[in-house]
């Protein structure tokens, strides 16, 4: 790499606005995010399913119950 031309990578603190904060490197110098995966409902486990509104996942358990169970 060619010296003097890349920014300077530092320790900061990120703040999310539930109130959690995360070391990480960065050229900046703080962030502020509005969801980390502390408070996102994806990690808490509530958007973890999978929404399935034509009933495929059941049509498939259906079709192959009998190869499923082994």
């Amino acid at each position: 790499m060619k010296k003097g031309i890349h920014p300077e990578m530092k320790l900061i603190t990120v703040k999310c606005a539930c109130g959690a904060e995360h070391k990480i490197y960065s050229t900046a110098d703080n962030f502020r995010l509005d969801v980390c995966s502390e408070c996102h409902p994806f990690y808490q486990g509530e958007g973890s399913g999978y929404l399935d509104t034509e009933g495929r996942i059941q049509k498939f358990k259906n079709k192959y119950k009998d190869y499923l169970k082994k």
